[in-house]
């Protein structure tokens, strides 16, 4: 399975390093009037075998344990912050697909699931599909891509089926292989002859994913299964090559195929269609949200954006595929794959389903006033809409940072990690800014107020390195 649990991690602990920590005035040249405290200290919270270009942290709620995703591997490091020499490195089987260059993580209010964006176009790192060719020609670097539900019980242990980066065994373009295999097609190791079925291995640890947001940057819980992505992909050319710039998107799991399986038929994509952002390749985007707004970083504009993610005007593009009203705001297990759908479409993720879904259930007058900005969906789904014209404004001055990355929300302010300088900015919620924490590192990606609320955690990609500092 490819995995390490539990093995004593190599973490230096206590190391410091001379920052200094400037009070400022807000104004366009910073430097210039810095003035206040000075010999703030970095503490090395883990560097080394245990972290692979570490992109984005969080804290795992109600708890003391820390999850960063490693970009350079597709797996996540969980580090207890109160057990020195704590670290642990989990890898789901499929990670090249499910977590491809994992760029943010969130968990939902309980601490019981966990999405991660993927910043990937399905590249599945180069696999050559031998025992299925057809996912070369089908599959392989076509954009079908975005964020995936985990349990964060289960992540990297069920469904676990080959090892990480193996080709896969399952036959098809998509997730649900056929179930109707008869035997003499069958590998003899995957016949049940209790069910007279193929029974095909489970496709890694996932819940669930949907596949609209390729090269998605940062991710942000909002509400039971539903979480804010930024999509770096934006609209496609004819042939489905990502054109930018990107924009803000919201997608509802609902309920959950269970481990392995393939069904999105539930799901929702939203696409707050007009919210700037840019994407820059490597650097992830931070997001997180503070009464009524979303903050986002909007990294190759080189500013802090926010949004009130109810307003603006919600266009339905594409109706769900199954005549009822769209799933909102579900949770628990539901349906395992489009095979056991009554009267159903066939595999909603095939592109001749999903072209004869949005023909019969689009909205065609909204889809072309829609024009350079219509997106075609990547799967069937319950309910496929736009939101127009939602009130935003930019959080950070003009120059305050050059390439903003992680974000992290304190109690009085707000800081945002700047993958250009080394730098990370402390904000007030006024929008005045304050210190500013030269870190002396140069590939800053992810940040995160520790479980005390006292300590401010960021990354390091140059060194694959999480580090603390304090704040309060």
């Amino acid at each position: 399975m490819n995995r390490r649990l539990g093995r004593p991690a190599r973490l230096l602990l206590g190391t410091s390093a001379v920052v200094v920590a400037l009070a400022l005035s807000g104004c366009s040249t910073p430097e210039a009037e810095a003035e206040g405290p000075s010999g703030t200290a970095v503490e090395t919270v883990a560097v080394g075998d245990y972290l692979n270009s570490p992109t984005a942290l969080a804290v795992r709620p109600d708890s003391t344990e820390l999850w960063v995703t490693n970009a350079g591997n597709d797996s996540i490091t969980v580090i207890d912050t109160a057990v020195a020499g704590s670290a642990r490195v989990m890898q789901d089987s499929y990670g090249e697909h499910f977590t491809a260059q994992p760029s943010g993580i969130a968990f939902t209010d309980d601490g019981e699931f966990f999405a991660v964006s993927n910043n990937s176009n399905n590249e599945v790192r180069g696999i050559d599909f031998k025992l299925n060719p057809e996912r070369n020609a089908h599959f392989k670097g076509n954009n079908f891509m975005g964020p995936t539900l985990f349990s964060t019980n289960t992540f990297a242990l069920a469904g676990q089926s080959k090892p990480y980066m193996a080709d896969w065994p399952q036959p098809g373009i998509s997730h649900d292989p056929p179930d109707d295999t008869p035997q003499n097609q069958c590998p003899s190791e995957y016949w049940s002859d209790a069910t007279s079925q193929c029974a095909w291995p489970r496709q890694g640890s996932h819940l669930d994913m949907l596949h609209g947001n390729p090269l998605g940057t940062g991710i942000l819980h909002d509400d039971v299964n539903a979480f804010f992505i930024l999509d770096g992909c934006g609209t496609h050319d004819a042939a489905n090559v990502c054109q930018g710039p990107g924009h803000v998107a919201r997608v509802d799991f609902n309920r959950d195929h269970q481990e392995g399986n393939g069904f999105h038929g539930d799901g929702t994509t939203k696409r707050f269609i007009d919210l700037p952002y840019q994407r820059v390749d490597a650097v992830p985007s931070g997001m997180f949200e503070h009464d009524g707004w979303v903050y986002y970083s909007d990294t190759g504009a080189g500013v802090v954006r926010r949004f009130q993610p109810h307003s603006g005007t919600t266009e339905v593009m594409v109706e769900n595929w199954n005549d009822s009203p769209a799933s909102h705001g579900e949770r628990g297990p539901g349906v395992i794959h489009w095979s056991h759908i009554e009267n159903g479409p066939g595999d909603g993720d095939d592109p001749a389903t999903v072209d004869e879904w949005v023909e019969r259930r689009g909205n065609h007058a909204a889809i072309a006033a829609a024009g350079d900005k219509w997106i075609r969906p990547m799967e069937t789904l319950s309910e496929y809409s736009y939101v127009w014209n939602a009130i935003r404004e930019d959080a950070s001055p003009a120059g305050a940072v050059e390439r903003p990355a992680g974000l992290a929300a304190g109690i009085d302010s707000w800081f945002v990690a700047d993958n250009a300088s080394g730098r990370i900015v402390e904000f007030a919620w006024s929008g005045k800014q304050l210190r500013v924490f030269e870190t002396g590192k140069s590939g800053l990606t992810g940040l995160a107020i520790g479980p005390d609320g006292t300590s401010l955690y960021f990354s390091d990609a140059a060194t694959n390195g999480v580090y603390r500092l304090a704040v309060s």
